[in-house]
């Protein structure tokens, strides 16, 4: 069974040479001055959807909720603590879980967690440790690799996640290596950066929180989630991938616009983000 589910066109790269300081143990804080996301809306095909966040009074991320788009119907919801969340979902559907438990060994607002847990529970049955994840970072705070494995899973399919950085603290590629089966080498280079703050800059430890997977086949959202600014597009094997936005006048995207495009056909779709500002 196989859950890395970031594609048969995926990634990787070799790591960056480790520095010989520490990385700071502290999560880069959020700007205060720029707007937190209310809500997502997404129309893309097959995944219309809407995302409601919820802040408590400290100003961090308590819950995470994923809604149908326009029916509105619950998909599921993340309940966020200081070092775990726990993901429901209400579906019940044949392969999926009903709840996803991942538990960090460091609060995710206030420092950078180096190991996440996750569990599932499918029909009542848990199964511990599904997932594990193990980070790295690198002297500047950003993560340069994520190590995923299952270790109760037999012949599955594990891997490496190294990232590379500009000057601009925003990624320049994702690279995948498997660490079982087939060592097939993907890279996943962006293609440039806005100067702008994206949608989630005023979120702590945003990567520790997105809603998708580390070897999801849609990289924007962990390109989004470890850059500072707003991508402008990548490259996989077979397609690529261009975005444009539009802005409130903090900066931040109200609306971005995806094109897809293969050497077949063209697919674009609209996000539009609304955003509580102090």
């Amino acid at each position: 069974m196989k859950k890395l589910i970031f594609f048969s066109v995926l990634a990787l790269y070799v790591l960056l040479m480790p520095a010989c300081d520490k990385p700071s143990t502290s999560a880069p804080a959020a700007p205060v001055s720029l707007c937190k996301p209310l809500t997502e809306t997404t129309n893309l095909s097959g995944n219309a959807a809407v995302y409601q966040y919820i802040y408590s009074a400290d100003g961090n991320v308590s819950s995470i909720s994923k809604f149908t788009n326009p029916s509105h119907v619950l998909l599921d919801s993340t309940a966020v603590f200081y070092d775990h969340t726990v993901t429901y979902s209400p579906g019940n559907i044949q392969g999926s879980f009903n709840t996803l438990a991942t538990a960090y060994n460091a609060n995710i607002f206030t420092g950078l967690p180096t190991e996440a847990r996750q569990s599932i529970t499918l029909n009542g049955i848990t199964q511990v440790d599904y997932w594990v994840y193990v980070f790295s970072y690198d002297t500047k705070s950003r993560l340069i690799k994520v190590a995923e494995s299952t270790p109760h899973i037999t012949s599955d399919l594990e891997y490496d996640l190294n990232i590379s950085y500009n000057d601009q603290d925003n990624v320049t590629a994702l690279n995948y290596e498997p660490t079982t089966g087939p060592r097939t080498v993907t890279v996943v280079p962006a293609s440039g950066y806005d100067d702008k703050p994206n949608p989630f800059a005023a979120i702590k430890n945003w990567p520790m929180l997105m809603h998708a997977g580390w070897g999801n086949s849609e990289s924007e959202p962990v390109f989004t989630a470890l850059s500072k600014n707003n991508l402008l597009g990548y490259t996989i094997p077979g397609w690529t991938k261009t975005i444009s936005y539009t802005y409130n006048d903090k900066g931040q995207p109200l609306k971005r616009l995806s094109t897809n495009t293969t050497t077949t056909a063209t697919y674009s779709f609209e996000e539009a983000f609304n955003y509580q500002c102090n």
